[in-house]
């Protein structure tokens, strides 16, 4: 019986459930073993979430399902191949019909029967709740973060991250680039002349080029008026949480007001 071997862990699936990638493997080996069952290929998804199909090891899986490369495909859990309800159904669905048998050696039920797809089913559901769950909570502690002003990853440019306190200090070489760049942006020039300008004076970067796109995101980012905003890029904006007075700013209100106005009136594509 030729069997494709699925596996998938995240940051939180193993610091919560300690289901890392070699435990995975090793009981499906063994699973396998026992049951003469013969290993075609492994499928690792690590370090990607179960919330959609999306994941690179999945589409070559699903590809491999339709042109039966494989009889059966093995994993420990259900959450592992999913915890999105939808996808679940689909996933069953498409092996199905491809004639490609699920088993869930932790969860040991006939996915082919009506019972065995109604355990399937009420497992998806309870596994999405638990990952809407884990982001809830994810989401309130790095908010509580926010509010305390620990900075819950790499300091921006132009600042560094007290390594006891998790707060915010001005780093004096890299600030005085941030405010040459605001000042150059309310001359009136663009983003790809400023990080030209910057390239030209070998302005201080700890690593990679100065470009546009860099230039962009400093003359964009709230945290030089000492404003974070946790959530700016993944929420709706009136979504996003705004921390006042989380650190200390490098440039003024009114520089700020002056360079946003100056980026979206010369707003295009080469800007």
């Amino acid at each position: 019986m030729r069997c494709g071997v699925y596996v998938r862990v995240s940051t939180d699936d193993q610091r919560d459930n300690g289901y890392s990638i070699d435990s995975q493997l090793r009981m499906i080996k063994e699973y396998c073993e026992k049951n003469d069952y013969d290993i075609v290929d492994v499928y690792n998804d690590a370090g990607h979430s179960g919330k959609d199909l999306m994941r690179p090891e999945m589409q070559r899986l699903l590809k491999d399902i339709k042109s039966k490369k494989i009889d059966k495909l093995i994993a420990i859990k259900v959450d592992r191949l999913t915890r999105n309800n939808y996808d679940g159904l689909w996933l069953l669905n498409y092996c199905e019909e491809h004639d490609v048998k699920i088993e869930l050696i932790l969860e040991p039920y006939d996915v082919s029967t009506a019972n065995g797809e109604m355990i399937f089913c009420m497992n998806l559901v309870f596994d999405q709740r638990e990952r809407k769950e884990i982001g809830a909570r994810t989401k309130r502690a790095m908010e509580e973060m926010a509010f305390e002003k620990i900075h819950p990853s790499k300091a921006p440019y132009g600042y560094t991250r007290n390594k006891e306190t998790g707060h915010l200090e001005v780093e004096p070489i890299e600030a005085q680039v941030v405010k040459e760049i605001f000042e150059l942006c309310k001359k009136g020039h663009s983003t790809r002349n400023i990080a030209t300008i910057m390239k030209d004076n070998n302005a201080y970067l700890k690593q990679g080029k100065w470009k546009s796109d860099r230039v962009y995101k400093i003359l964009t980012n709230s945290i030089y008026i000492g404003v974070f905003e946790y959530g700016k890029y993944k929420r709706k904006p009136q979504d996003v949480l705004r921390v006042e007075d989380y650190c200390e700013s490098i440039i003024d209100i009114t520089t700020w007001n002056t360079t946003r106005e100056n980026l979206e009136k010369n707003k295009h594509p080469n800007y």
